[in-house]
């Protein structure tokens, strides 16, 4: 218990009165004449032990109503945070969670409604001159200034709905990191009022443990929900007439199943595929749908379920890029087994309608425009030039790819320049025995639906010698042929976006029976077809902030960027910054609604992105009162309360958390009561 006025306490010492008077009471005894003994039967008679029992309850009747007067004067209360003590000062912070979870009803109506109606009595509850910052989870660079109480409420009145989830420490640890011109004697409050989901209630992750936190948890109405909760394709990259096989995870957060419900898929607004799923209570599943690519282009999609009343993650919006021709580059050198491996590859490609192939000699090369192929063949090279290999690793690591024949077995090391630029194994010898291609691995996607059935004893070609490579199990190198003895054939790795893909033996006409097996055209064009970038297919607002667009892209930096939403219209200009793989497009915050946009320069289309909403918001579990105060507990938060009976007028509750629990009231009644307890005794104790 604490005092608002401790000094009053030293007008306890006022009970000393009593006590004097009780100890030196100068009765005045009348004398009385009278003429017949009757008069003192009259007389009532009291023991001597009842007479002094009497004096000590009147005594102690007039000490403790002084007593309770005194303590009643001096403002008694009972803090509701025992680590609280008031400064001079005080700067308020109110956070209004306005993500989409507090769409739901309440029995008070929209929690949102709810959440800014109370925010407004928080600000009229303290007096004129008190700073406010509101906060809320866009935390917009304006509410980072300190308002007055009007301006506050203005402000408050403004909050609408967002699409963004950020966790409470972020709030706590931005509030408690803000430099305002305030003194040292500040108190800092935080309120926060929320529906306190799980999945963004982070107590264990609030740093600052000065400030004062007052939670207000909102309750929703019971609800179920049914939402897509992500989206992934089985190949990330894109080709013409290619099967595409995508997954949909679908939970369901309430207490009820589904059965047969429709799954959609619209592909450039078609229906592309149709199936049904049933998913049982508090579970989740994956569905599958398939379709096949039939035009080039920008593909832009959507996958839908029904639900209600929590539309917003109903659909889940995807994109990417088919290319209408992929570009594929044979780089030679002046000497006859490189031209030799030319004609093969020229022969394979030569009437193709989908993979047009440029032809180029070594020594006539123009590097910089390396990054515009897709695949780069390098037929029996010569040497490696350091320039060369430098813009050769930039338009892999932008997600090309380069397959390397070696050139002569006479001077196996000279390939070795040009492994140790992708971290691929080492040359470390030859092999001059003719081996013949034993192995091929079907179960890898590069080989998976090439052949109808697999025989194991298949005649496949001899090779007229090989070279010998390191075994480093440090690297990702993944073997797809290889020899009787088990020495690689043809192998292949990841490099930051792009592939590199390796044989190990030259591709002349000593070894013409690998260019005319079966197993040479689906080798050479399953490297063109696998060597498609990957590409993310959607987007979260509020996580993807910016976009890199490659460096082969024909930007006019005359013009800006704009970015397009293809639903509404509305344009916005993004900011650019030059990296080294091409150029970053940042667009921060500035997208907030789900759906396709367009990327644009000029008359240009950069990239088309889908953008969804963060499906945190659509895990519809959260905390009780009685939870929060067990997390406050375990996070060890001091200074922190959980507001029950948000309902209730605020006022009440400020001078609560103001003053404690008042004990004023009950010592003037206690006063009272003991005033009239020396009545009585005076009165009926005889």
């Amino acid at each position: 218990m604490k005092f608002l006025f401790p000094t009053f306490l030293f007008a306890l010492f006022t009970i000393a009165i009593p006590i004097l008077i009780h100890l030196f009471s100068f009765r005045r005894y009348k004398t009385v004449y009278f003429s017949d003994v009757g008069f003192l039967q009259n007389i009532k008679k009291e023991s001597k032990k009842k007479s002094r029992l009497k004096q000590i309850l009147i005594l102690l009747a007039r000490i403790l109503t002084i007593a309770f007067l005194v303590i009643a004067f001096s403002q008694p209360y009972v803090p509701l945070n025992k680590e609280i003590q008031k400064k001079p000062n005080q700067i308020v912070g109110i956070y209004i969670d306005n993500s989409f979870s507090m769409n739901a009803l309440s029995e008070q109506g929209q929690l949102l409604e709810v959440a800014r109606n109370k925010a407004a009595e928080i600000g009229l509850a303290y007096p004129a001159g008190t700073k406010f910052m509101l906060i809320t989870n866009d935390l917009e660079p304006k509410h980072q200034h300190l308002f007055n109480r009007e301006q506050f409420i203005q402000q408050v009145s403004e909050v609408e709905s967002s699409p963004k989830v950020i966790p409470l420490s972020m709030i706590y640890n931005r509030f408690a990191s803000e430099n305002t011109d305030v003194g040292k004697n500040t108190d800092r409050i935080l309120y926060l009022i929320s529906d306190f989901q799980r999945s963004i209630t982070d107590l264990e992750n609030f740093k600052d443990q000065s400030i004062f936190n007052y939670f207000l948890p909102l309750v929703p109405n019971q609800v179920a929900n049914l939402y897509i909760d992500s989206c992934w394709v089985e190949v990330p990259a894109h080709r013409l007439n290619q099967e595409e096989s995508i997954f949909v995870r679908i939970k369901n957060s309430s207490d009820q199943d589904y059965q047969n419900l429709p799954l959609t898929l619209y592909m450039n607004d078609s229906v592309k595929s149709i199936t049904n799923f049933s998913v049982e209570a508090q579970n989740g599943i994956t569905a599958n749908l398939k379709y096949k690519n039939s035009s080039g282009g920008s593909q832009l999609g959507k996958i839908e379920i029904t639900d209600y009343p929590f539309t917003h993650d109903n659909t889940w919006y995807i994109s990417y890029f088919v290319e209408p021709k992929l570009k594929a580059l044979a780089i030679y050198s002046n000497n006859q087994e490189s031209k030799e491996g030319l004609d093969f590859v020229s022969a394979l490609f030569k009437n193709d309608d989908y993979i047009q192939l440029d032809e180029m000699d070594m020594q006539s090369l123009q590097i910089s425009k390396l990054a515009e192929y897709n695949t780069i063949f390098l037929v029996n090279p010569e040497n490696f030039s350091s320039g060369f290999l430098n813009e050769l690793e930039k338009a892999v690591a932008g997600g090309g790819s380069v397959a390397l024949f070696p050139g002569s077995l006479n001077n196996p090391m000279i390939n070795n320049t040009f492994l140790s630029k992708f971290g691929a194994n080492h040359v470390i010898g030859i092999d001059t025995t003719q081996q013949e291609i034993s192995g091929i691995e079907f179960d890898n996607r590069f080989y998976q639906n090439v052949f109808k059935k697999r025989e194991e004893n298949a005649a496949l070609p001899k090779i007229a010698g090989h070279l010998k490579f390191t075994e480093n199990t440090r690297t990702s190198e993944t073997r797809l042929l290889w020899f009787q003895n088990g020495d690689n054939a043809f192998s292949w790795l990841p490099y930051k976006k792009g592939k590199v893909w390796i044989f190990a033996f030259p591709l002349d006409k000593k070894n013409e029976a690998f260019a005319h097996d079966i197993l040479f055209v689906p080798t050479l064009y399953n490297i063109v077809l696998n060597s498609l970038p990957s590409q993310q297919i959607s987007y979260t607002i509020g996580k993807n902030t910016f976009f890199d667009v490659p460096k082969n892209e024909n930007i006019d930096m005359n013009k800006s960027v704009e970015i397009v939403n293809l639903m509404t219209g509305e344009k916005f200009i993004p900011e650019e910054s030059i990296t080294e793989s091409g150029t970053r497009i940042e667009f921060g915050s500035q997208i907030n609604k789900a759906g396709h946009y367009l990327l644009q320069n000029g008359d240009l289309t950069l990239a088309v992105l889908a953008f969804n909403y963060d499906r945190k918001e659509s895990d519809l579990r959260y905390f009780s009162a009685d939870e929060l105060k067990n997390n406050i507990q375990n996070a060890q938060l001091k200074k922190s309360m959980v507001i029950e009976n948000v309902e209730n007028n605020f006022v009440d509750v400020f001078k609560k958390i103001q003053n404690g629990r008042q004990l004023w009231k009950w010592c003037v009644l206690l006063a009272l009561f003991f005033i009239l307890a020396e009545v009585a005794i005076s009165r009926f104790m005889r």
